[in-house]
């Protein structure tokens, strides 16, 4: 990683390439941050976000470096619709992609559940939504787990279906108890009791 680093790394020199490599290699995926913004650009100073930038979060589904790049890919359409107009195209931007990226954010953190028994139940119904889909097409709508990088479905399309079906709220209830409950118990906040643990 660190002559990765070195070689490939061009926009300003680190300091030290080996602590570098060592903090990216170091880094769980699960302790990554996350980015939800309401707009991608500044009229005032000309400048829009992507990428990472705009909606960095947890690599779970596997879709960062491909909404990156559409980012890139919808920007460069937009600026030649508008003829390069940064007035038109920033504003254009942001309401292409914020939904996008926003979606992104939240299926990566709450597709999945941290509950180990609801997430049982989850693939279950994957499981089962997949097999009566593919023999019902018409009656029976996919699993928003198989809809993901399929060509022509975008990340709020999927989002909308997981909302849906009810996993988005189900799961990001779960979710955020559990995370509360937790940084409740590591910072102090809450004394853990054999009644709160129940």
């Amino acid at each position: 990683v660190s002559n990765y680093a070195k070689e490939n790394f061009k926009a300003f020199k680190l300091v030290d390439y080996d602590d570098f490599a060592k903090q990216w290699v170091g880094q769980r995926w699960n302790q990554t941050g996350m980015v939800h913004c309401n707009f991608y650009h500044s009229l005032q100073t000309g400048v829009v976000i992507m990428g990472d930038a705009a909606h960095a979060t947890s690599p779970s589904i596997g879709m960062g470096m491909n909404t990156a790049l559409r980012d890139a890919q919808v920007f460069s359409e937009i600026l030649k619709e508008s003829k390069d107009d940064l007035t038109m195209a920033l504003p254009a931007f942001s309401e292409a992609r914020v939904k996008e990226g926003n979606a992104l954010s939240d299926l990566a953190m709450h597709l999945y559940c941290m509950d180990k028994k609801q997430q049982t139940k989850e693939t279950v119904h994957m499981i089962l939504r997949t097999f009566l889909h593919s023999k019902l097409p018409k009656l029976v709508s996919d699993h928003p787990q198989n809809m993901i990088g399929r060509r022509g479905v975008s990340l709020s399309d999927v989002y909308d279906q997981t909302v849906k079906l009810g996993i988005m709220r189900k799961h990001r209830a779960i979710n955020d108890k559990i995370r509360t409950e937790y940084f409740e118990q590591k910072t102090g906040m809450v004394q853990m009791t054999h009644e709160r643990s129940m």
